[in-house]
């Protein structure tokens, strides 16, 4: 890192938490906040009892194989609890899970024997094989907000990782006992692939740092009473099935129009969950009609995900909406800005003859001279003004080439130095390859950044370069992303401005960058800083996102397509006539 002033490091941004999402994060029971060392031991141990549980309850498994990794709850709670957990972590928590393995097995009628030992190694492989798999192919962060990841995750863990591990396991049970062993084996593959398509998505959502934006608490609260209903209609003697399903699912579609993922994931594992204890303890249609209990798991399944893809669906419907009526009232606020800037300058392009002329004509002793020469200065800096509405208006110079972005940003960072106070440190870090771009309009963007981040730090303003394929961007990483960070696939170098203020008012984030739209107006600002900024980005075919938390700062990302994936043929940024 290269400093100007003090090295400070990049501090991370995370979109600032309500009051209902942190009682939601503390209500996940530590599935969130690995620094809990007591709730963590805890689960862990309760991981591991869970294993054995439902062996000798639902799946009609001989005793001495209580040590086995046949119990549903189990693989999933594993899975769930080291999915956002740094790898190094996972040897603490299945140690204790084997703990609680071995405290069943030791109070179990027949001692443990080695096929137990193995099936205890075969459900502590699933559930790090589950949580590996779900953060290298699905989401790190456990999202599944999207239909992508969420069928990536039905694909890998309920019918790969399920299916490989009730393999390995009627494998093992044949060669321990021959072909009478391998009965169980389907009813362990569904009670194991309802556990991770039901309790991983809840046990996750409990803990998600991406929760749903605050919603009406009767949204929230009436489909968790339809869903306790519907478990007490199951109790009710000589109701059918059918019954059942049909409740279940209304509740379960009602969360997923009006509230999201967040919370039918959690509903599904309450359901999974109350269902399940209903049938093992003698109640519900399961039980009185004579259906097995891997019906009532295959029917849970689809009843979860029926109503995890609508709530995704209607999700993605959601931001792709918000998405075109903001371009619409961009395009809007663009046509009117444009308009105004052009009738504008015409009159400036008047007045600014008219005064050189008059100026030719008179003495340069005459008293009128000077006036005329300060006209003529300030329809140049009107002129200047009415460049940067245009360039706000995305309707600026389209004419681009490469550019070297870390000899830009070094010259922003030298011209905002002569200006920033003597208390503000900026730091620079990391580099960025050439990009296609018009430099002018880029560094006039990239000023306009550090210029805001200097006004509203406290001590630090870092400035960050780096790249980044399509693929790897994050549009819940940030609170407001203007412009398709996933268009064409292309590459994009970004420089990130991120200053240690006291943030941005959630209400000023819908006109962030509207033209005109500023909150320092007291202090003369224009309400253009970010607004050009936001034509820079549409203009080049990149895209421009803002993350902030109260008392923590701001953090502002432009990304611009990089030389060589441009000329490659990707997709190239779309060009508007010149002004």
């Amino acid at each position: 890192m290269k400093d100007i002033g003090s090295p400070d490091p990049q501090f991370p941004i995370t979109r600032p938490r309500t009051a209902a999402e942190s009682d939601a994060s503390r209500a996940s029971g530590g599935f969130q906040l690995s620094a809990d060392f007591s709730v963590t031991a805890v689960l862990s141990f309760l991981m591991g009892l869970s294993y054995a549980l439902p062996a000798h309850l639902g799946f009609a498994v001989a005793p001495d194989l209580s040590l086995s990794a046949l119990a549903w709850p189990g693989p999933a709670l594993g899975v769930a609890l080291l999915w956002r957990r740094r790898p190094g972590e996972w040897p603490f928590h299945l140690l204790l899970a084997a703990a609680g393995l071995a405290l069943v097995g030791a109070s179990a009628s027949q001692p443990p024997t080695a096929v137990d030992a193995i099936l205890v190694a075969l459900g502590l492989l699933e559930t790090v094989l589950g949580a590996w798999v779900g953060r290298r192919w699905v989401a790190r962060d456990g999202q599944l907000d999207s239909s992508a990841r969420l069928w990536l995750f039905t694909l890998l863990l309920p019918v790969v990782v399920s299916l490989l591990h009730s393999l390995l396991v009627s494998g093992l049970l044949w060669g321990s006992g021959g072909a009478e062993r391998l009965g169980p084996w389907q009813r362990v593959y569904i009670a194991d692939a309802m556990g991770m398509f039901t309790l991983v998505p809840g046990l996750l959502a409990w803990g998600s740092e991406f929760a749903n934006p605050v919603v009406p608490d009767r949204s929230r609260w009436l489909p968790a009473a339809g869903v306790v209903a519907c478990l007490g209609l199951a109790a009710v003697p000589h109701v059918h099935d059918e019954v059942v399903r049909l409740a279940l699912t209304l509740p379960l579609g009602w969360a997923a129009v009006r509230s999201g993922m967040v919370l039918v994931a959690q509903l599904n594992a309450v359901a999974a969950i109350g269902m399940v204890a209903l049938t093992l303890a003698g109640f519900g249609p399961y039980v009185e009609f004579g259906y097995a209990m891997w019906t009532l798991q295959v029917d849970l399944i689809g009843i979860a995900a029926l109503s995890m893809l609508l709530a995704v669906t209607i999700d993605e419907r959601q931001r792709l909406t918000a998405r075109l009526e903001q371009a619409r009232r961009f395009e809007s606020l663009g046509f009117l800005a444009g308009g105004v800037a052009h009738d504008f300058n015409n009159v400036l392009g008047t007045i600014r003859v008219c005064a050189e002329m008059a100026s030719e004509r008179m003495a340069p002793e005459s008293p009128g001279h000077t006036e005329l020469a300060q006209l003529t200065r300030a329809t140049e800096r009107g002129s200047d003004m009415t460049q940067q509405i245009l360039l706000a208006a995305r309707q600026g110079d389209p004419a681009r080439e490469s550019v070297d972005f870390n000899a830009l940003v070094d010259e922003a960072i030298g011209m905002a130095r002569m200006l920033c106070p003597a208390h503000i440190r900026i730091a620079h870090a990391g580099t960025a390859p050439t990009v296609l771009a018009h430099r002018g309009q880029l560094l006039r963007a990239v000023q306009n950044l550090l210029r805001n981040a200097i006004q509203a730090a406290r001590h630090d303003v870092t400035l960050t370069l780096g790249t980044q394929d399509a693929a790897g961007v994050r549009e819940r990483s940030f609170d407001v992303l203007l412009g398709d960070a996933h268009a064409g696939g292309r590459a994009h170098g970004w420089v990130e401005v991120v200053d240690d203020g006291p943030g941005i008012d959630p209400r000023h984030w819908p006109h962030l960058f509207d033209p005109f739209y500023s909150t320092r107006q007291s202090q003369g600002g224009t309400g253009l800083g970010l607004a050009i900024v936001a034509g820079v980005a549409s203009g080049h075919g990149g895209w421009v996102g803002m993350a902030t938390a109260t008392d923590r700062g701001s953090r502002f990302r432009l990304a611009v397509p990089l030389f060589e994936s441009a000329r490659a043929g990707i997709a190239g940024p779309t060009t508007r006539p010149s002004a």
